[in-house]
């Protein structure tokens, strides 16, 4: 009775609806509680199922008529018949076709009740409890078609306060008491007096459910803007965008209801068995990621503690690689500074350098000397010491005159055959855990992927369709007839992705222009040419001069004029060819008869060479040898790249790599410049432009053509690899003085390490955590956003990059390899960063972060192909100079006594630089001393491998240990360089071979559930992400289609909003293009259901 009670009242408005209106939307509470309020809103858009959205691509004004009114209310009242009569015979109503099913039905909750709650999770030990594996299996596979039967949607308002984040605990605290925290204090609970002609005075009905605070009135007819006629403004919620925050946004799980198996009681345990079991029984957890904007089956935020790793996979592939990497090499390098103990404890032994004194305690451990003497060098030369002046003094002679020069002396034996032999064993240590790394990354693709079915798993992309196979049904029957193989979905893209960009452009800018017009102002192109030209008339030459930077109306509307007719142009091709198909199959099992029958390599099918294919009938239209290959997850495709020439891809890329070693060399110099001012301002000055090069980096990367976000990412870690390799550890290595390696001092080698190392460690991560800019954006302007949409796409989270995380981890274990020898502690720093990162970036992924394409193994196999390899190749050779270089002061005993002009004297000398005095005695038989260059890497001549024999001839300064394991570490770098450069090479020659075969190879097992099975599974549907929008813009005609077909789904519009080809329709119809006409200018998708959907 209660439920039916809330039915009336809406019945009782849709039967007294008898006069047409513009548009009908819902108010927060009519969205989720079946509120019965309509008012007046402009630029309608009108489906062909009689519902209206407002749409502000529209050029025109149409009002709807009174029969489609009159039809919505029809079905309507059928609707809540049905929905009363089931409930009066005890049953659950089901929600209709209409409300579920069709694409063109706003998301309102049902009339019925409310899910309010979310009932409690049981976690499952898959090692201790038997039945858990089919009972999860058939948790997991609930179908759509089951999912559609609960008996309303979830109130995303209702969300319960303990599963809600702290921000928005805190948002929903200020924003109904403070106005300065959500100035829609002062806008809501407003009657709008709407003026007419006869000055008479309508009262229209807005938020009823709260009190009146005041009066706006508005005029009929704005001189200026235009406003329609009994324009209502729309009040934003801050509740609806912080709900659109948590459930879109942020990720989150399925919670399923609660186990009744379980005796009473038994989910009550102490605070520490709690504890306990989340660290460690809950690492068998299974969790099931729901998709954005889930509203039928209740779902939770993921815990950025104890979601357990085998369930990273959920966020993609590529993730859940990327932080099991991440854990590995935390472990690993762990490892190997345990191992590399030995020689942190001999470097601040009274043995090296008298337990290092004044030495700061993080530093101590490290190779810096602190036992240093000045010693006669009458054979030095200031030019000798350009690089270092303050390692060189000189005083006067009492009896000629002449200059004395005094050398600083290193009084370290860093290279004992003991320390060498440690870090060699180092060095094993790192080459095994790379390779053990691999492995192991391979297992867990598997597991990854058979963990979390996606629709890559059913599907199959065939990239030399003929160009006029444009029916789906024809794909259909050619795999039935040729496979015996069940299509569940099939996309047929072509070659339009100028006429797409255009469409999304010129929706923008509508939107631009939405945004910067007042609330109400008709979007009808007469009414903005009139805008446009008294804003341009008004201007002055300033006004103009600003034009010309940022964007006004005048240019705006002049760009949808020229879009216009592009996109008029462009449609008049009518049959764009077919460039891509993708088929998605309803088992596993058929995807991969598929790959394995039809897979030949890219040169056969290229050639169509028919011989390849093990049978005839795989020939397509008996002909055609079809370039079949295994699909990448449909969040991942650029519709609008798809199409690119292979010679214009090649040209941006050799553009924007250019590019990139330009930057590299402006930012070393500028480095280099710090560095001459101090080691901190150099510490800094990397760390910004590791932070800030990114941006720059997203920005050339924007400019190529990716078929797939696996190519760009693939790009982009490229981009920023190299130059943060490049800008963290070889630029400190060339603009450091060779003699600054031991150095104690803020301008030495070992500090700036460390210096980094902190930069990295806590700067970043603090700014990471801290989420300035996405606080800024939901705390600050969010509340301040004139519109839904607006105010959600501030709720949008912070982009990140998975290559740029790549880039970070990789980056710091680089550093820490590179200077492993002089700065053992490097492997612990870096082991306890790349714990930080694991953790903040685990929670930066499911608190701040906004989705990302669900990427796969690319940047994986990636790293471990070139850049881990790189990584050993590096740590080899630069220990072997590393070790070479010892003692660092560039000065070497000769075979005699100083001369008598120094001895049985006490002199005061005074470096070169002039900064620095010291008091040197000189006895008779002391040894006297000369310049001699220690520095291998940059002495002339062969000096590659490091080995005693490429010493400079009179310039010799190794001792027999340094000897011994500097010919050991030499001859080690130069194996493991050939080892590396033949694995590339093999490499390049399978790359080259497979392209003459198929390399199609099954990952782990058939799971053996169907397409249509999966809880939360999408399809290859052509859409294009937009700055402006909060959801994709679909690039083809979804009528009629599936909307679990979608990764995700608005509450407030309808799929039918964004579909471009509505705009291309309304555009196009000036021209004399119908939609029939249309057919071929757009990709098409077609669905079969199952029998069991149908």
């Amino acid at each position: 009775k209660a439920q039916i009670s809330t039915i009336i009242p809406e019945l009782a408005s849709i039967m007294a609806v008898t006069e047409p209106v513009d548009d009908v939307f819902h108010d927060e509470e009519q969205l989720h509680n079946g509120g019965d309020d309509e008012v007046v809103h402009p630029h309608v858009f009108h489906t062909q199922d009689g519902f209206s959205i407002g749409d502000v691509s529209n050029i025109t004004d149409d009002a709807s008529s009174v029969s489609s009114r009159l039809s919505i209310s029809s079905k309507n009242v059928s609707s809540v018949f049905k929905q009363s009569i089931a409930l009066l015979q005890g049953q659950i109503p089901e929600e209709t076709e209409v409300e579920l099913r069709s694409n063109n039905s706003v998301g309102v909750s049902s009339p019925v009740a409310i899910v309010d709650g979310i009932p409690e999770t049981v976690e499952h030990d898959s090692n201790n409890d038997p039945d858990s594996t089919s009972r999860s299996k058939q948790l997991r596979t609930i179908s759509p078609s089951s999912r559609r039967n609960v008996s309303s949607r979830i109130d995303f308002l209702q969300d319960h306060p303990t599963d809600m984040t702290y921000a928005r605990r805190l948002a929903l605290h200020l924003m109904t008491r403070k106005a300065w925290y959500n100035p829609q204090l002062k806008k809501q609970n407003v009657v709008v007096v709407v003026h007419n002609n006869e000055s008479s005075t309508t009262t229209m009905n807005h938020v009823p459910s709260q009190p009146i605070s005041n009066t706006v009135e508005v005029d009929e007819e704005d001189e200026f803007f235009g406003k329609v006629e009994g324009f209502v403004p729309e009040i934003p919620s801050l509740k609806k965008a912080w709900a659109y925050f948590e459930h879109v946004t942020l990720p989150r799980h399925i919670v399923y209801p609660k186990d009744e198996r379980l005796p009473p009681g038994s989910e009550r345990k102490s605070m520490g068995r709690r504890i306990v079991r989340k660290l460690f029984h809950k690492a068998n957890k299974k969790l099931d990621y729901a998709e954005p904007g889930e509203c039928y089956v209740p779902s939770k935020l993921y815990s950025p503690i104890f979601t357990p790793l085998k369930q990273m996979g959920d966020f993609g592939l590529g993730i859940g690689l990327y932080f099991t990497t991440l854990r590995a090499l935390t472990i690993l390098t762990l490892v190997a500074g345990l191992v590399n103990i030995p020689n942190f404890i001999y470097f601040q032994s009274d043995e090296y350098s008298d337990s290092q004194p004044g030495v700061r305690s993080f530093l101590k451990g490290s190779a810096i000397c602190t036992n240093t003497v000045w010693v006669p060098c009458p054979d030095c030369n200031p030019d000798d010491f350009k690089n270092s002046p303050n390692r060189l003094a000189q005083t006067n002679s009492s009896e000629t005159g002449d200059p004395l020069y005094f050398a600083l002396q290193n009084d370290c034996d860093g290279t004992k055959i003991a320390q060498g032999m440690v870090s060699y064993a180092t060095l094993f240590t790192i080459i095994i855990g790379i390779f053990v790394l691999n492995i192991w990354t391979k297992k867990k693709e598997i597991e990854f992927d058979e963990d979390e079915q996606t629709a890559q798993d059913y599907s199959i992309v065939i990239t030399n369709p003929p160009s006029d196979a444009r029916d789906p049904e024809e794909w259909r029957a050619f795999f039935r007839e040729t496979l015996d193989a069940q299509i569940t979905c099939c996309t047929v893209a072509v070659d339009n992705d100028l006429m797409v960009r255009c469409l999304v452009e010129r929706r923008e800018r509508f939107r631009q222009l939405e945004m910067m017009l007042p609330q109400g102002t008709s979007l009808d192109m007469l009414n903005l040419a009139r805008i446009a030209a008294k804003v341009d008339l008004g201007r002055n030459s300033l006004a103009y001069m600003l034009a010309s930077i940022v964007r006004g109306i005048p240019e705006i509307f002049g760009r949808i004029v020229v879009l216009n007719a592009k996109i008029q142009g462009l449609a008049q091709q009518r049959k764009y060819p077919v460039t891509n198909v993708f088929v998605t199959f309803e088992t596993e099992a058929a995807q991969r008869r598929a790959l394995h029958g039809l897979s030949v390599g890219s040169i056969h099918a290229w050639r169509n060479q028919s011989h390849t294919l093990a049978s005839p009938d795989y020939l397509f239209r008996g002909n055609i040898v079809l370039n079949v290959l295994e699909a990448e997850e449909p969040s991942t495709v650029r519709w609008t790249d798809l199409n690119e020439k292979t010679e214009d891809k090649v040209k941006q890329l050799v553009v924007t790599m250019f590019v990139t070693c330009a930057t590299i060399a402006l930012v070393a110099f500028i480095v280099k410049l710090c560095r001459d001012k101090s080691a901190f301002f150099a510490a800094m000055a990397i760390s910004i432009s590791n932070a800030l090069f990114p941006l720059f980096a997203k920005l050339l990367t924007s400019t190529e053509s990716h078929a797939s976000e696996s190519g760009k990412q693939a790009s982009l870690y490229v981009k920023i690899a190299v130059f943060r390799w490049v800008n963290t550890a070889i630029v400190i290595t060339i603009i450091t003085p060779f003699t600054y390696t031991l150095g104690n001092d803020g301008d030495s080698l070992i500090p700036s390490i460390y210096a980094i190392f902190f930069a990295e460690m806590v700067t970043t991560n603090v700014i990471q955590l801290a989420d300035p800019a996405g606080h800024l954006k939901r705390h600050i302007l969010a509340p301040r956003a004139p519109t839904q949409d607006l105010m959600n796409l501030q709720m949008g989270g912070t982009i990140y990059e998975l290559a740029e995380r790549y880039t970070s981890m990789t980056k710091i274990l680089f550093l820490a390899l590179w200077y492993s020898a002089v700065f053992p502690a490097t492997l612990f720093l870096c082991s306890l960063t790349l714990f930080i990162n694991y953790f903040s970036d685990r929670f930066s992924l499911m608190r701040t972060w906004r989705p990302a394409p669900q990427l796969g193994t690319t940047i994986s196999q990636f790293s471990r192909k070139y850049f881990f390899s790189t990584s050993i190749v590096a740590m080899a050779v630069v220990s072997s100079y590393a070790w070479s270089g010892f003692p660092y002061d560039n000065i070497c005993m000769n075979d005699e006594s100083v001369g008598n002009e120094y001895v049985n004297n006490t002199w005061n000398v005074q470096t070169i630089d002039g900064k620095s005095n010291h008091t040197v005695t000189v006895l008779s038989g002391d040894e006297s001393w000369r310049f001699c260059s220690q520095d291998m890497l940059r002495n002339q001549g062969q000096s590659f491998p490091a080995l005693p024999r490429f010493q400079p001839e009179g310039g010799e300064w190794m001792t027999n240990d340094q000897e011994t394991v500097t010919n050991i570490y030499g001859w080690t770098s130069l194996a493991v360089l050939v080892l590396v450069v033949l694995k590339l090479i093999f490499g390049i020659f399978m790359m080259t071979l497979n392209l003459f075969r198929s390399t199609y190879k099954p990952s782990g097992k058939d799971q053996g559930v169907n397409f249509s099975d999966q809880p939360s599974i999408s399809s290859y549907i052509p859409q294009v992400m937009s700055d402006v929008f909060s959801y994709p813009l679909l690039a083809c005609d979804v009528q009629g289609l599936d909307e679990e077909l979608f990764d995700w789904q608005d509450p407030d519009k309808p799929f039918s909003f964004y579909d471009l080809t509505h705009d291309a329709e309304e555009l196009l119809a000036s021209i004399h293009i119908t939609r029939e006409d249309m057919k071929d200018v757009f990709s098409r998708i077609s669905h079969w259901p199952t029998a069991e959907e149908q």
